[in-house]
């Protein structure tokens, strides 16, 4: 019996021992620090982060092993009270206590370390904007870790430093690496979002949503947004290099030839050469009419066939005028690709090689099926009304029928405009185009067409119109 008490005993003062290290060194200091929790919780749950520091930070320094919510709300409320702080010197001091917090974050709690690494860069340059140098280092120290889980507010911050250390080092092969790990995560995470709201969308259609369900489409809805806006944001700031005679300068054939069997340096030289931006007056280019993208997109295709080397495949079929080639490699990139939104873009390019081999059918159904993949995007029913209106006349009996064309065309450019305000410029103008080219309203009567009545376009169009005359 004493054996047991004493065996007892002992496993008790390790408990009480380890509770005392954890809350303090002292029964004053776990007494302090549990009230001082208690306050600090209570003011920041109702969301008074400027009086939490004191108590917070009493807590962090004397047991700063006691709670993981230390941490989890440590930064906002520093963050609040740096807010506040007038005094320069105090908001460096407090600078470095929102930094030191993610250290000890990790090496009390450690997990989720590519996250708080991430928060721990992004805070960093946030408030030491002259450490460019070392604010690099930091973000290539989370990106090793969280690679392309970082958070849209991350990624841009990555990037912003990675322009900035350019303007030091003018090293544009890093650059250019940074962004493509930038683009990289966000795709991937976009492609995740896009996916989840293609499918609920798709559900939505079908049978009501749980409330569940729609608060995870919302979400998930407004998450691709913002992971859009920071790419774009991206994209603006590195614009300025992005020219195709500046690339010309970086891709050429002395440098294929030194890389040619680097998959990485192919792989981003076919991104940047296609991707598609605007020049001075608007218009979508690429730099695919660089030479050596040929020798590039072929090469990347030899050494590792996937979805974006079949799309580069695909684009050079393009440049080629050779369309049986584009829609070979569309197809294939489509049989690989798993981003719903990629997908979608593909199903475009295969429309528009389609509508080259005057395969209209094909055409309008890619471009169906890319709407179905996209449904906030008008670009598939803008291709899709220019395809309609180059078949007036050859549909129909008569010169009403043959022309009822533009009535379906522009019914999708309505709708595109509707689900896609930003193609409005380009809608409105077609729209008036298409609306002084339906049917003259004299010739209709005499037809025995009328305002009002519905008219069934056959052919591979197979649309029902209203007719209405402007």
């Amino acid at each position: 019996m004493n054996k047991i008490l004493f065996a007892l005993s002992l496993m008790f003062a390790s408990v009480a021992l380890q509770a005392q290290n954890v809350w303090g060194e002292s029964a004053a200091d776990s007494v302090s620090c549990y009230d001082n929790f208690n306050i600090f919780g209570s003011y920041y749950q109702s969301k008074n982060y400027v009086d939490a520091f004191e108590p917070w930070y009493a807590l962090y320094s004397t047991c700063p092993a006691a709670k993981e919510l230390t941490y989890k709300w440590g930064p906002k409320i520093i963050e609040a009270k740096i807010k506040e702080t007038e005094d320069e010197a105090e908001k460096a001091r407090l600078a470095k206590i929102l930094i030191q917090q993610y250290d000890d974050r990790l090496k009390y709690f450690p997990g989720d370390e590519g996250d708080v690494l991430s928060d721990k860069a992004t805070d960093y340059y946030k408030y030491n904007k002259d450490s460019i140098e070392q604010a690099s280092v930091l973000f290539d120290e989370a990106y090793a870790v969280a690679g392309k889980n970082m958070s849209p507010t991350q990624l841009q911050s990555f990037f912003i430093v990675k322009i900035k250390m350019f303007n030091i080092d003018k090293d544009i092969d890093k650059l250019f690496l940074s962004y493509n790990r930038a683009i990289e995560a966000l795709e991937y995470n976009s492609m995740e979002y896009s996916n989840m709201v293609s499918n609920l969308s798709a559900k939505m259609d079908s049978v009501e949503l749980s409330d569940k369900e729609a608060r995870n489409l919302d979400r998930s809805t407004k998450i691709l947004k913002n992971y859009d806006i920071v790419q774009r944001n991206i994209d603006k700031a590195l614009s300025p290099l992005l020219s195709c005679e500046k690339l010309g300068l970086i891709y050429n054939e002395e440098k294929f030839e030194a890389n040619r069997d680097n998959i990485e340096w192919l792989a981003r030289a076919a991104k940047m050469l296609q991707k598609e931006r605007q020049d001075e007056e608007g218009n979508v280019e690429s730099c695919t009419d660089n030479p050596v993208f040929i020798l590039i997109a072929e090469r990347l295709y030899e050494l590792e066939p996937s979805a974006q080397s079949a799309r580069s495949m695909a684009r050079l079929g393009i440049k080629q005028e050779n369309w049986e080639l584009a829609k070979k490699y569309f197809n294939e990139a489509l049989e690989q690709e798993e981003d719903l939104r990629k997908k979608a873009d593909d199903y475009m390019g295969l429309a528009y090689a389609n509508q080259r081999l005057h395969s209209l059918a094909a055409a309008k159904s890619n471009c169906l099926k890319a709407a179905q993949l996209r449904k906030d995007w008008g670009n598939p029913y803008l291709f899709l009304a220019t395809i309609y209106a180059e078949a007036a006349g050859t549909c129909g009996a008569n010169a009403v029928e043959k022309n009822a064309v533009y009535w379906a065309a522009i019914n999708k450019l309505n709708y595109a405009k509707s689900i896609d305000p930003s193609l409005s410029s380009k809608t409105d103008a077609l729209i008036n185009a298409y609306s002084a080219a339906v049917p003259d309203k004299g010739v209709a009567f005499q037809l025995g067409f009328k305002e009002g009545d519905r008219i069934t376009i056959g052919c591979w169009i197979n649309e029902t119109v209203t007719v209405k005359f402007y």
